[in-house]
Parts: structure tokens; C-alpha cells; sequence
């Protein structure tokens, strides 16, 4: 007799649709991708709400990106340790509670303790939500998945200031990250619904060390950085922090060399193309971020715009975003050359900012403002399409997601330089113009005259900043054709005396 059929049947695996779990993943990182610019507009509503200056409400929105920047490698070490489902949940969980701790901050430290745990948590679900739509995804669709995933995580940064300006003007600064909560728990409620665990990855040994030392480097340069107003650049403080930073960079390094399973390994750094690829990354996510953090600042103190007002405005960029997904999904730009992409791109950024070069005008231009807009959304959409490419070809296959960790981190490394250097720049080109009035100790011109020159220095400061942060995509833009120049020229160097021989 046979007893096998008296037995329960095993339960088969949940069948999950592919583009089920890629909604998911969209849904789970638009949370800490919305908040890397939420905060960019209605900045003076934050200024008012803990009696702070502007100076000072920069520490929450490039404190932000350096959390974010810090999450990342952790999510590919911890991906061994716990199952996706576990990970993903635990994750999303943590950052709620960041976000309930901004929520009842009554100061700006408790908003930066907050705004860190959201981002070290926020760091974890970008690269995790990768490695589960590559799990998922069969070898043929991946690329595409990856793409509109890619695509819609730029929709969500440049939806941020939109999304922060309507709910700031309606409801107040609380309002801003109450948005995080049903989204949270939506994300959480679905992921135990449609994640199916996979095999785990190989746990390796958690590089504690390390991890510490990349904390520490960063950390003393962001705050060096930030603080060198305070202190003044050639303080000893400031210059201690610098050599902190540089000497646990250095320490990083060496560490990597002897411990056998770095988090982030520098060996990885002696392949060129990928070293190019990195230098490339941060350099446009210096210029993309940069410019976020500036224009609406820029539409509010020029033009009285309102947040929602200058949110919209902003939001006009995410159109032409979602022209170049028509452009993906068609697989159009799979036919193209990733450097003639990228080149693109990087006119597309250069132009959206050297226009502002016409401004400001004694009437706000809408064309002058919107048509940028527009050319920035397909630069950005253009870069993170071209820049993942290019991270992708010049590593392995078994290198692939350890090399999307280092792009995420030197993403977010130069979102964190892009709004710290505006932010500096922005405090102390304007001073310059008014040394150029009489310096006595009675004014030299009425209050109004003073006023007009104030707004005249400031209108005049941000057109500077746009005009450099123009320059660096097309510093992209020469090393790409140089890079291209050299290999052509290698190639024919070596393929010329094979010939000759032959």
C-alpha cells in the first residue's frame, strides 16, 4: 500500500509576474530617491520652522546624499546574510522610522539624525532592488527591466522638488514626509504579496573595518566642507578634517589590500575604462544634482515664485524624461554607440544650463526657463542610460553588481560635492559684488538702492554657478572623445606591427 497519498503535497513556489515585482521596486525607491530633492524648494518654510539660516538647511539635503551614498555598499554585503524578502521589508521598515523621527523633530539635529537613518536605509534598497529584478527578470528581458527601472528612479529625483512644493504650500514642511508613510506601507504590504526569496548569495565576512574607515573618510570631508564658513578655510579644524579624511581614505585603501573580502574592492579601480566610467559618473551627478539644488532657489528669490510654482516649472524636465522611455522601450537607443549617447547627453545638460546665462531679466521668461527644462530631462534620462551601459561594459559579467554598487555610491558621493558646492559657492560669490561700493561706515546709497543691488548680486551669483556647473558635462564630453581617440590610437599601434610581421 502506498502511503504517499495520504500525504500533503508540497506547496509550489508562488508564481509571481516579472513586471509585478519591477512595480514593486519602483514603488520601494521612490521613497528615498523623492526625498534626495524634496527639500530643494520652499527652503525659507525650513529656515522659519526651526529658526535656522539657509546656510545651515544644506546640512539636511547634502547630509542626504552622503547617508544615501553610505547605505549602498551595505546592501550588497548584507544581501548574504538575509533573505530578499527579509532585507527588503527590514529596510523599508527602517527608513519609516526615520521618517517618523523627522516628523517629530522639533530641531534641526533631530531632522539630520532622521534624515541619516532614511538614507542609510534608502541606501540599501537602490542596490537591492537591482540584484532582485536581475533575479527575476530572465536573461533577455533584464536589460530592459533595468532600464525602465533606471529611468523611473531619474522620474522620481526630478519629481521631488514638485512633489515637495505642492505639499509644502498646502500642508506645511510635516507634510513633505508624511508622503513617505503610504508609500512605506504600501511598499511593505506588497513585497510580502509578489517577493519570492532566491538563493542567497555567498555570505562573506562583514568588513566592519572597513566600512568604518569609508564612514570616517567621507564623513570628515562633507563636514570639513560644510563648515569651513564657520571655521574659515585655513582654520585648523577644517584642516584637521581634510587630513582625517585624506589619511582614512588612504587607510581604506591599504585595508582593501590585505583584508580578503573588502566592501568596496580597490582592485576593481585598476581596470581603466572602469575608473573612466566611475570619474564620469560623478562628475555628471555633480552637474544633475547641483543644478536641482539651485533652480529653485533661484525661481523663488528672483521671481517670488511659490514652491508649487517652482516645482512645476521643475516637473517640465520629467516630460522629456518620459520621451526618452518611449525611446528605450522601442529599444532605439539599443542600436546606438553608448559614447555617441552619452555625448548627447552631455550637450543636452551643458545647454540646459548655459542658457540661464540670458537671465535674470527685469520680466520672468517662461521659454527661457522651460525649454532648458526640457533639455535637461533628456540629458539626465540620456546619461543614466549610457552611464549604467558603460559601467556594465567594462567589468565582467561576475563583476556586475559589485560594479553597480560603486556607481550608486559615486553617484550619490557626487550628489552629496554637487549641493555642497553650489551651496558654498552661493554664500560667497554674492559678497563680491558689494566690494565694490564705498567702504564707509555710512551707507553710501539709500536701503532700496542696497536691496536692488543685493537681489542684483544674487541674480548675478546664481548665473555664475549655472555657467560652471555647465562646464563639467562637457568635461564629460572631452574625456569621452579623448578616451575614444586614445583606444583607436592603441588599437592601430598594436594591430599596425602584427601586420607587419604577418
Amino acid at each position: 500500500m502506498d502511503l504517499r497519498r495520504f500525504l500533503p503535497l508540497p506547496a509550489s513556489a508562488p508564481v509571481t509576474s516579472p513586471w509585478a515585482v519591477l512595480l514593486l521596486m519602483v514603488l520601494g525607491t521612490t521613497m528615498p530617491l523623492l526625498d534626495t530633492t524634496i527639500m530643494n524648494v520652499g527652503r525659507y518654510w525650513f529656515v522659519r520652522a526651526f529658526d535656522v539660516s539657509t546656510y545651515e538647511t544644506g546640512w539636511l539635503t547634502a547630509g542626504y546624499s552622503l547617508a544615501l551614498a553610505m547605505g549602498i555598499p551595505l546592501s550588497h554585503r548584507l544581501r548574504g546574510y538575509f533573505e530578499e524578502k527579509d532585507l527588503y521589508t527590514l529596510s523599508t521598515w527602517t527608513f519609516l522610522i526615520g521618517t517618523v523621527i523627522v516628523l517629530s523633530s522639533h530641531s534641526l539635529a533631530e531632522v539630520m539624525i532622521g534624515r541619516a537613518i532614511e538614507g542609510i536605509s534608502g541606501g540599501i534598497l537602490l542596490p537591492l532592488s537591482i540584484a532582485i529584478i536581475r533575479e527575476t527578470f530572465s536573461d533577455t528581458k533584464t536589460p530592459l527591466a533595468l532600464s525602465v527601472f533606471t529611468l523611473a528612479n531619474a522620474l522620481a529625483v526630478s519629481l521631488g522638488p514638485t512633489v515637495g512644493g505642492y505639499l509644502l504650500y498646502a500642508w506645511g514642511w510635516r507634510s513633505v514626509f508624511i508622503f513617505n508613510l503610504p508609500i512605506g506601507f504600501l511598499t511593505i504590504i506588497l513585497s510580502q504579496i509578489f517577493l519570492v526569496n532566491h538563493p542567497r548569495q555567498d555570505p562573506k565576512r562583514f568588513d566592519l573595518w572597513g566600512y568604518l574607515l569609508l564612514c570616517l573618510a567621507a564623513g570628515t570631508f562633507f563636514w570639513g566642507f560644510m563648515a569651513a564658513e564657520w571655521y574659515g578655510w585655513h582654520s585648523f579644524p577644517i584642516g584637521l578634517a581634510f587630513a582625517v579624511s585624506l589619511i582614512t581614505l588612504c587607510l581604506y585603501g591599504l585595508w582593501s589590500a590585505l583584508f580578503p573580502e573588502p566592501i568596496l574592492p580597490v582592485d576593481l579601480l585598476a581596470r581603466p575604462k572602469f575608473l573612466l566610467s566611475l570619474i564620469l559618473v560623478f562628475l555628471v551627478s555633480t552637474s544633475v544634482f547641483g543644478r536641482m539644488y539651485l533652480l529653485a532657489p533661484f525661481l523663488e528669490r528672483n521671481y517670488h515664485f511659490q514652491p508649487y510654482q517652482a516645482g512645476e516649472i521643475i516637473a517640465i524636465g520629467a516630460f522629456s524624461e518620459t520621451l526618452t522611455a518611449f525611446l528605450i522601450v522601442s529599444n532605439i537607443l539599443e542600436r546606438l554607440d553608448t559614447r555617441t549617447i552619452l555625448l548627447a547627453a552631455c550637450g543636452c545638460l551643458a545647454l540646459s544650463n548655459l542658457s540661464y546665462l540670458r537671465l535674470p531679466q527685469n520680466v520672468y521668461s517662461a521659454p527661457m526657463t522651460t525649454i532648458p527644462q526640457v533639455l535637461f530631462g533628456f540629458g539626465l534620462a540620456l546619461s543614466q542610460f549610457s552611464l549604467g551601459r558603460m559601467i556594465g561594459a567594462s567589468l565582467p559579467q561576475d563583476f556586475s553588481r559589485i560594479g553597480g554598487v560603486y556607481q550608486q555610491t559615486v553617484q550619490f558621493m557626487g550628489a552629496m560635492f554637487g549641493t555642497v558646492l553650489c551651496r558654498h559657492l552661493l554664500n560667497n560669490i554674492p559678497p563680491v559684488f558689494f566690494l565694490a561700493l564705498p567702504q564707509t561706515s555710512i551707507p553710501a546709497i539709500d536701503s532700496a538702492n542696497l536691496q536692488k543691488v543685493s537681489s542684483l548680486g544674487y541674480a548675478f551669483a546664481y548665473n555664475m554657478i549655472f555657467e560652471w556647473l555647465g562646464l563639467f558635462p562637457l568635461v564629460v564630453a572631452v574625456l569621452v572623445i579623448g578616451e575614444w581617440i586614445l583606444w583607436k590610437f592603441l588599437r592601430k599601434a598594436v594591430v599596425n606591427p602584427v601586420e607587419k610581421k604577418g
